[in-house]
């Protein structure tokens, strides 16, 4: 978080790991207690390992989010309406999350993908007492929207069995650092009304006479 003169506050900390705090504070809320809600990739040995009751977040995506650009420059301005600085427009990234449940038993790892999936189809954005303070203060919306993608190419593309799973997508803000390298601002306007402009001496040259010239 930057604090820029005049008390402006701006969002500039890292993103995707607040995000990730975030999803975590949200899911276990809804999932019975005992519940780990993690950030581990699948790996092999969860073929052999004693599962735990938790759901599994993989982050394994992430790309510029073009419906949500913002146009235009934004100016920040003291408690007397002098810019301080600006700064670009915001920009927006999809973080991409695989989800998936562990648990002793099938329908034990069902029950927890269950409640991981209603939670996410009842939230269009991050509360903001999921959040950290820091994401809060950017002003600016976590959406959230249960994917497209077929979950069962990513695990093929992780060389592992396939385990009941949706992917989630999550669009986040990215703020750009503002620019204070400003001209200062002007401290005096002197306006010249022309009562002080010498007076023209010497014979003024006639205008012109005006001709008009008519077209078909």
């Amino acid at each position: 978080m930057a604090v820029w003169p005049g008390g402006v506050r701006r969002h500039t900390g890292p993103v995707i790991t607040e995000v990730d705090e975030a999803l975590c504070v949200l899911l276990g809320r809804s999932l019975p207690e005992g519940t780990m809600v993690r950030l581990d990739p699948p790996k092999p040995t969860w073929e052999t390992e004693r599962p735990t009751n938790a759901i599994d977040l993989f982050l394994y995506g992430l790309h510029d989010d073009q419906s949500g650009r913002e146009s235009g420059w934004a100016d920040e301005r003291d408690e007397r309406g002098a810019v301080l600085a600006r700064r670009e427009p915001n920009r927006r990234c999809s973080l991409s999350y695989l989800v998936t449940a562990r648990a002793e038993k099938i329908n034990e790892e069902h029950l927890l993908l269950g409640a991981a999936l209603r939670t996410m189809l009842f939230t269009d954005s991050l509360p903001a007492d999921c959040m950290p303070d820091s994401l809060v203060a950017a002003g600016a919306p976590v959406l959230i929207k249960i994917a497209d993608t077929d979950p069962g190419a990513l695990w093929s593309n992780l060389g592992m069995p396939a385990r009941a799973s949706f992917a989630i997508t999550v669009s986040a803000p990215f703020l750009p650092a503002a620019d204070t390298d400003l001209a200062p601002p002007a401290e005096k306007i002197r306006l010249n009304s022309g009562q002080n402009v010498p007076a023209r001496t010497g014979a003024l040259a006639p205008a012109q006479p005006r001709r008009w010239v008519r077209t078909p």
